[in-house]
């Protein structure tokens, strides 16, 4: 069984204070996941840099398309695609909807990313038409769905659930995590999200850690283009 470890980056403060702690945990359990990166997070030198370090140390970059409906306002996703790899200088095989700016649109969002002609996409369900990109599950969103929601006990004892049922049903499942989350806290909203923040509380160093160790034993951690194609989901 396989699951996709995934990290949206959304925000430059998720890259640049969030991000390092991730990497820090997948290497002390010897694992690598793939980001999803906004084109727009990357905003200095060294914030390229960093990522490009991350992606020679095994880590895979993903485009987290920010125009998911090719509004002619924006950056064409081409051009985003074109953009991520220019700044990077990195291969891009996947690509994701981001919620934020226009969100996920339905069908009109699986063509746009379909039209990009890369190994695969992940969005919410599956197309309903035929598709030429691999398509894999609707992630588990681990901090901002499960967590937020429900508390970090209740929240991990639900997604554990769902996890082992998406695995028993496809043997294979991707669970999302935000940078944010290590640095800030993922419940609440406002000044009481300042105050959790400060006092470490909704913090997901810990879940996702016990997460990794429970787990290691009893499926594969692996990158999003690791798996791609070893299990058909389409059908």
């Amino acid at each position: 069984m396989f699951v996709g470890l995934r990290h949206d980056l959304d925000t430059v403060y998720g890259l640049r204070w969030g991000l390092p702690k991730i990497i820090a945990i997948e290497e002390k359990f010897g694992v690598r996941s793939t980001l999803f990166v906004r084109v727009d997070v990357v905003r200095s030198e060294k914030d390229k840099r960093a990522l490009k370090r991350i992606a020679d140390e095994g880590w895979e970059i993903g485009l987290h398309l920010i125009n998911t409906i090719n509004d002619s306002g924006l950056l064409s996703p081409e051009g985003e695609l074109k953009l991520l790899k220019k700044l990077l200088d990195v291969p891009i095989y996947g690509v994701t909807p981001c919620g934020s700016t226009v969100g996920f649109k339905g069908d009109v969002t699986w063509r746009v990313m379909d039209s990009l002609g890369l190994k695969y996409m992940e969005g919410y369900g599956m197309p309903d038409f035929k598709v030429d990109t691999f398509v894999f599950p609707t992630h588990l969103s681990l901090d901002i769905h499960y967590v937020r929601n429900f508390g970090e006990k209740e929240g991990y004892r639900k997604f554990k659930e769902d996890l082992l049922q998406q695995l028993s049903q496809n043997g294979i499942a991707t669970v999302l995590m935000h940078p944010e989350g290590f640095v800030r806290s993922v419940q609440s909203h406002g000044l009481l999200k300042i105050l959790l923040t400060l006092l470490r509380k909704g913090m997901m160093k810990s879940v996702y850690e016990n997460f990794l160790c429970e787990f290691r034993d009893k499926v594969e951690f692996k990158r999003y283009d690791d798996i791609c194609g070893v299990c058909d989901v389409t059908k």
